[in-house]
């Protein structure tokens, strides 16, 4: 790694050099794949430096700055292997510069970086520029004196904003950034863009996102098929990939189905337990697939070890989405210096109809179709927050091809027959039947299970928290007004160390929850068996 001289000696632009107020405090060679911004209305050179001290983690190797005086914005970024763009994060044409966290797939130019296709695009559309976008993304861009700030309609990449105690705006991928900057922090609303001259405007992608109509079952199954290669293909095209998180789930399975069609000599990595069920059908995927295949076996010693950390982090206590920061975590550690980048298959139940149990509990067709929208609805403070939270912590990129743009909005036009089949109520049933075929039968069509529940940790962790916390505790706790509502004594127990690690007021505010009362949706929760 070489340093490159801070601004008090040397100014280095992102794109011109002729450009004195945008700096690069370090860089190392290589394809860029993760980001933290933030950024401040106002000359508060200092906030910015501190914002990003913060989230350092986020991108290690880099920090760029653009500093014009009245508005100051940057980032760090992780680098990694591959082909592309240095810096795509950050760009600059001299009068505007942009910030991104995140991933743009509709560059016009092979050449351009990420961050340069979000700067020509708002250069050509203005504040429309975020409809025009297909991608992953929380940007923000400087013109003159004006902020613009945008975040992808999905809520995949992170956001936060807040007010100084002057009353300046400040914005940062993480709240922990903001803590004690700002006194009223907020997540930033995905698919809306702000401006300082019209503030909050909710946009439209669908224009950038355009999917292919349907007249029957065999073409929606032969379109989704086509959608998700295309998508894994596009998150694989600059090499930065190596790696398949694979927990032996369907959904999984299927991304690293895909990502071997395209590179053959993709390594697959699979975190669990001894009592795991999952395991031996993630080795017969391997196996299958003819890929080198990483397996990290841990125990509730080492849970507990990482535990603490995992919350922090994740900035939640919702008892599903702790059960996946534990793999989440480990898995981090683990791929550490092995992959940098790797997909995931993250989405598919959201949008493909996976959550069986809870859709049992429907008692008619609108009932389920709100269920359904509301899994989506909280997903960007939920499951992928606590991706994003724990790829960051780790200093690693995971890309999620069920949540590309195209594929979730061509997933909201297939009707719920087509994703839940049968008195069964199967789930992603045309996702199954898209791929029948490429995987064995017994992958295809396995029963869904929660990673909780295929890892083992539902039951030792279920354990653990009955150990020092009754069923009484719960229901004082839950009596006392004020305090949130808790669904078991294992998420009481999660939230006891969630206050002992995040004990500013802020977090409990914006702790997103799955499902508050889950176990009147999820019964077999309550006495796991393995």
């Amino acid at each position: 790694m070489r340093t490159v001289p801070t601004a008090s000696k040397r100014f280095v632009s992102s794109i011109h050099t002729r450009r004195h107020n945008d700096r690069l405090i370090k860089r190392r060679k290589g394809r860029c794949v993760m980001a933290g911004i933030a950024g401040v209305l106002g000359n508060d050179r200092g906030t910015l430096d501190l914002m990003l001290e913060r989230i350092k983690y986020r991108g290690p190797d880099e920090t760029w700055k653009h500093e014009n005086g009245t508005v100051n914005i940057g980032c760090n970024e992780l680098n990694v292997g591959g082909t592309g763009q240095d810096g795509s994060h950050y760009a600059s044409d001299g009068a505007r510069a942009v910030t991104l966290d995140g991933r743009v797939y509709n560059r016009k130019m092979e050449n351009e970086s990420d961050a340069a296709a979000i700067l020509n695009l708002y250069k050509r559309h203005g504040n429309d520029f975020a409809s025009k976008v297909d991608g992953d993304f929380a940007c923000a861009i400087v013109d003159g004196d004006q902020l613009v700030l945008a975040r992808d309609w999905a809520g995949i990449k992170p956001l936060y904003y807040g007010h100084d105690r002057d009353g300046n705006l400040c914005f940062a991928s993480e709240a922990k950034a903001l803590v004690d900057i700002s006194y009223n922090i907020r997540e930033f609303p995905p698919g809306y863009v702000y401006s300082r001259a019209l503030g909050f405007r909710k946009y439209n992608n669908k224009e950038a996102v355009k999917t292919p109509e349907f007249e029957n079952y065999e073409q929606a199954r032969k379109v989704v098929k086509e959608l998700l290669m295309e998508a894994t293909e596009k998150r694989m095209k600059d090499n930065a990939v190596t790696g398949i998180l694979l927990s032996g789930g369907l959904d999984s399975s299927l991304i690293a189905w895909m990502a071997h069609e395209i590179k053959r000599d993709i390594e697959c990595f699979t975190v669990s337990m001894e009592e795991g069920q999952d395991l031996p059908l993630a080795q017969d995927v391997t196996a299958y697939l003819g890929v080198k295949h990483h397996i990290l076996m841990f125990d509730e010693k080492e849970i507990n070890k990482i535990l603490p950390l995992a919350i922090h982090h994740q900035e939640m206590y919702e008892e599903s989405c702790v059960h996946g920061a534990i793999a989440n975590f480990l898995a981090g550690r683990f791929i550490k210096g092995k992959a940098n980048c790797v997909l995931t298959g993250e989405g598919a139940d959201e949008f493909f109809g996976g959550y069986n149990g809870q859709y049992k509990q429907a008692s008619n067709p609108e009932e389920l179709a709100g269920i359904i929208d509301n899994l989506i609805n909280v997903a960007h403070n939920t499951a992928l927050q606590r991706l994003d939270r724990l790829n960051a912590a780790n200093s690693y990129e995971s890309r999620t091809p069920f949540l590309d743009a195209r594929v979730m909005d061509f997933a909201l036009k297939i009707p719920l027959e087509h994703k839940i089949f049968g008195k069964g109520q199967t789930g992603k049933w045309v996702v199954r039947q898209a791929f029948e075929g490429c995987l064995p039968e017994h992958i295809i069509y396995q029963t869904k299970r929660f990673f909780a529940q295929g890892s083992g940790v539902a039951y030792i962790m279920r354990q653990q928290a009955e150990r020092v916390i009754s069923e009484d505790d719960l229901k004082a706790f839950n009596s006392v007004e004020g305090n949130p509502l808790l669904a078991s004594v294992e998420e009481l127990y999660y939230y006891r160390i969630f206050k002992e690690t995040l004990s500013h007021p802020t977090f409990d505010r914006l702790v997103g929850r799955w499902d508050p009362m889950r176990p009147a949706f999820f019964p077999e929760w309550a006495n796991p068996k393995y």
